[in-house]
């Protein structure tokens, strides 16, 4: 199921009922306007208003960490959240199955060699030399992504991570199971999503 991109206001998102969202939302501005003054409160209450515009305007919205600190819903049930914030902006992804995302702001460091797999750096090295830092960024969202799926982003070691970039869009990365991955490119940053692929 394809996910919907998300960047306006909440009352103009098109949704199917069905298909993963993923919200990419300034924490500054008119819809953190109200909300205490703090980037953990801000995210959370962004993520709370965007799970209200797709379970209903009157639902009882509530949020608890897991342990390894990740978001989980805990009301209304039968949703899943993740969270991702780099730059000015937030990632907020919600879908009725698993879901994570990453969010990271475009630069021109060098890639990390020692962060991919074989396979992904002799992908690289065929680029040309200045498209070599934006592919790797783009991988490594694949593999955050993937990582939050699984649950201990943090015990990972990244190049245990194999990203297979099909197109600018679509691509999988695999330890421990399989996740089907969306990515797109912004003027300041590259966004990812990763959900299980389905056997």
């Amino acid at each position: 199921m394809t996910p919907v991109w998300h960047d306006g206001p909440l009352d103009a998102l098109v949704w199917d009922g069905q298909s993963p969202v993923a919200w990419s939302v300034a924490e500054t501005g008119p819809y953190a306007a109200g909300l205490p003054d703090d980037a953990r409160a801000i995210r959370h209450g962004l993520a709370s208003a965007l799970i209200r515009q797709l379970a209903g305007e009157s639902v009882d919205v509530r949020l608890t960490r897991s342990p390894a600190g990740a978001p989980i819903v805990s009301a209304p049930g039968g949703w899943c959240l993740s969270l991702s914030s780099r730059g000015a902006r937030a990632l907020i992804g919600v879908a009725r199955q698993p879901i994570a995302v990453d969010r990271e702001v475009i630069d021109d460091h060098p890639p990390l060699w020692d962060m991919l797999t074989p396979t992904e750096a002799d992908a690289l090295r065929r680029l040309p030399t200045l498209a070599r830092p934006q592919a790797w960024l783009r991988r490594w969202t694949i593999k955050e992504a993937h990582a939050k799926l699984i649950g201990e982003p943090r015990q990972i070691r990244p190049e245990s991570i194999e990203t297979v970039v099909t197109d600018p869009t679509h691509a999988t990365a695999t330890f421990e199971g399989t996740s089907r991955c969306w990515s797109r490119s912004m003027p300041d940053a590259i966004e990812t999503i990763a959900q299980w692929s389905q056997p």
